[in-house]
């Protein structure tokens, strides 16, 4: 608690911060999953991290983010991916595309934006023989996301690990990786001046 508080006594210069600069015709979603394997000491069990974000161009604006401890045990990197990507995607990321779809008045894609390329593999093919040995949760969990990547509107893709933004949720990560993950999730401290909270006497200015 103490260093919890120590943090947020050194930081109030960070600001998250979301920008749309894009017309309504060119807003699409982007949900970021991602995973660490067995990080937990005790129990073995891995950790899940989603981000979501309204994103196109020149918008980025952060919508829901996701860090929890997984309740079932996985035997490798593949499966412990598994369970985010099936998570996020019926509680965060269909969910999302509902309502945007229905504030937005059309069909909006929802890419999903994942840093290994073997459980991307393993999703597109649905259930391989190969993991025969997995539980039946993660088994249900291939069988529904190969079934849902299917539709046009959610579409699986591969991105670097230095960009994926949920990796700041799985695991604590080295000093000099930081930074670099914090504007990820678009926290700043050079703010614009119009972003700037007003100093008292000053005159309001609208944003351009």
């Amino acid at each position: 608690m103490l260093r919890l508080i120590q943090y947020i006594d050194s930081t109030p210069h960070h600001r998250l911060v979301g920008t749309i600069n894009d017309s309504p015709e060119q807003l699409g979603l982007r949900l970021y999953v991602d995973a660490d394997f067995a990080g937990a000491r005790l129990s073995a069990k891995s950790t899940s991290g989603v981000f979501l974000i309204l994103y196109d161009p020149n918008t980025f604006f952060p919508l829901a983010w996701v860090s929890k401890r997984q309740t079932s045990t996985s035997r490798s990197t593949t499966e412990s991916e598994v369970v985010p990507l099936a998570h996020s995607l019926y509680q965060e990321g269909l969910q999302a595309l509902q309502l945007w779809e229905l504030l937005l008045g059309r069909s909006v894609v929802l890419k999903v934006l994942e840093d290994n390329q073997a459980t991307i593999l393993v999703v597109r093919k649905g259930y391989p023989s190969k993991l025969r040995h997995i539980a039946s949760t993660h088994k249900i969990n291939m069988s529904g996301l190969s079934e849902a990547f299917q539709d046009d509107s959610a579409k699986l893709e591969y991105c670097k690990t230095d960009d994926q933004a949920a990796d700041i949720f799985t695991k604590a990560l080295p000093p000099q990786k930081w930074g670099p993950a914090l504007r990820l999730l678009g926290i700043r401290t050079d703010l614009q001046s119009e972003l700037k909270p007003k100093t008292e006497g000053a005159a309001p200015t609208r944003p351009k």
